[in-house]
């Protein structure tokens, strides 16, 4: 069953300011500015070595912070709080520049940080100091660890060579780095690498991690040049720990402030496939920050913003005032914040809302209906599946839009192996589907149910292949306990692009 698209579109109005936050943000700032956009910009520092100032379009506010966010997409509500006091802004559209704490990695390499091994960051406060760089100028070597205890990424690799290209044109003894693999995808990275060996730092790919030994005595770098295939020793002077980043407790607060999700490690903003890099599972809520992202989020608050005005889908999702009963339900599991309250009952913004249905599914009084995959319109099309299967044991398959269905569809394009009485139902995300439809297929006379989601992680809706995976669970062991054999019903993960995986999972 393919749904029909909503033909009910509606005109919103969006307020067409944009708050930055974070001092980091000045680049992405000045990117939406240059678009016509006013623009604040927060830091919660007092003073920054930033350069923060207002211009071009840019309104600065240091010393602030946000406290409490309401609101929707195109009217976000602010709480600000600072030193002159608190105040409320609306605002169409946030983004969220991230700060990261440094985590040395010096445990990784099993060693202890003293006056002979520091940090990477040591090393660049260093390097603004006269007296230590005069320390360094009286010819020590030094050598410097990056990426042998973790994925190195542009960023760092450029903190390394800058430092060690600083080091060594300081007039140092010599200059190694021990590098695993040096990113250089970054902008003008490849040219610094080169001019860094060109100025004489000699540069080390080991062979798995160095053989490092810290002594009283000093410290001792063993690797194996792959060239001569021989152990080259190296007793350097200082020896300089590379870094990682740490998601800092501000965006981790922010995070729960913004109701927007992470990843596993607490970064912003989760690194969901459909997402990545800079939206949010909020829609208006952006993240820069990653490589070249300025101008990738500037691009998508126009893209949101406009001119002020949008047309979307008025029956995105629709709810029944007379059933409403305030539960709470549907704003707690709304995983994009479409959800708020209006005149004693739960409204649904048509510009936050991504119709994956999850409201619908969890609603205990029925109250909302998603426009293009109404409870009625999905139980017809149980109904039609079954009936068009003749002969033959019949399995209906609830298949997510956005994975399992077009997986399924190239399964069949591709004349693939599948059994006679397959049968897809399209769902907008496998968190639609609730106890209702699938007991109706049972009713219906389905031999066999499947419920066919995103990998966890790649969900669109971000947590509907969760909910669907609870409410089968739960559905088997009513199942088993009414005599039916609940292997009749099964739950499963499917990507767009895995059609073999797909017949084989049927069959």
């Amino acid at each position: 069953m393919i749904a029909e698209k909503s033909k009910t579109m509606i005109d919103v109005e969006i307020n067409t300011e944009v708050l930055v936050i974070g001092a980091g943000g000045l680049g992405v700032a000045g990117e939406i500015a240059g678009m016509g956009y006013a623009v604040l910009l927060i830091d919660n520092q007092e003073t920054s070595d930033h350069g923060l100032e207002a211009s071009g379009g840019v309104e600065v506010m240091t010393g602030t912070r946000l406290t409490y966010l309401a609101g929707i997409p195109g009217d976000f509500k602010a709480v600000l709080e600072g030193s002159g006091g608190i105040s409320e802004r609306k605002f169409g559209a946030l983004v969220v520049a991230p700060v990261y704490d440094k985590e040395v990695l010096n445990d990784a390499y099993g060693l202890s940080l003293d006056e002979r091994v520091i940090s990477l960051s040591r090393m660049e406060a260093m390097l603004e100091d006269d007296a230590a760089k005069g320390r360094l100028e009286k010819g020590l070597s030094v050598a410097f660890l990056s990426g042998c205890a973790q994925e190195g990424n542009p960023a760092e690799t450029r903190r390394v060579l800058e430092a060690a290209r600083a080091v060594q044109n300081l007039g140092a003894g010599c200059t190694y780095v021990y590098a695993d693999n040096v990113k250089v995808a970054g902008k003008g990275l490849e040219r610094l690498f080169t001019q860094g060996r060109h100025d004489g730092i000699i540069c080390v790919k080991p062979d798995g991690m160095p053989a490092i030994e810290q002594t009283s005595e000093g410290i001792t770098i063993s690797t194996v040049d792959p060239v001569v295939r021989k152990d080259v020793v190296f007793n350097p002077d200082l020896l300089v720990v590379d870094e990682k980043d740490a998601p800092a407790q501000r965006d981790l607060d922010l995070a729960k402030i913004l109701r927007i999700d992470t990843d596993l490690d607490g970064f912003l903003p989760s690194n969901n496939v459909h997402r990545f890099p800079v939206c949010s599972n909020r829609e208006g809520i952006f993240v820069t920050g990653a490589l070249g992202s300025d101008a990738n989020v500037a691009l998508r608050v126009r893209e949101l913003l406009g001119n002020g005005l949008r047309s979307v889908a008025g029956d995105q999702a629709v709810v029944d005032e007379n059933r409403c009963a305030i539960c709470l339900t549907c704003y707690r599991c709304c995983p994009h914040g479409a959800i708020y309250w209006e005149n004693g009952v739960a409204v649904i913004s048509p510009l936050a809302c991504q119709g994956c249905g999850i409201c619908a599914s969890e609603c205990p009084m029925d109250a909302i209906q998603i426009g293009e995959f109404t409870d009625d319109s999905l139980n017809q099309g149980v109904k039609d599946a079954m009936a068009s299967v003749k002969d033959a044991p019949s399995i209906v398959a609830f298949c997510c839009q956005n994975s399992a269905l077009e997986a399924g569809t190239a399964a069949r394009a591709f004349g693939l192996d599948l059994p006679k009485g397959f049968r897809m139902v399209q769902v907008p995300c496998a968190g639609k589907v609730d106890v209702e439809f699938i007991m109706k297929a049972f009713v219906e006379g389905a031999d066999g149910v499947m419920v066919a989601a995103c990998h966890e992680g790649n969900c669109k809706a971000e947590r509907g292949n969760i909910y669907a995976k609870w409410r089968v669970e739960e559905i088997r062991q009513r199942l088993e306990k009414i005599g039916l054999n609940p292997d009749r019903l099964v739950f499963t993960t499917i990507a767009s692009n895995m059609a073999e995986e797909f017949a084989g999972k049927v069959r």
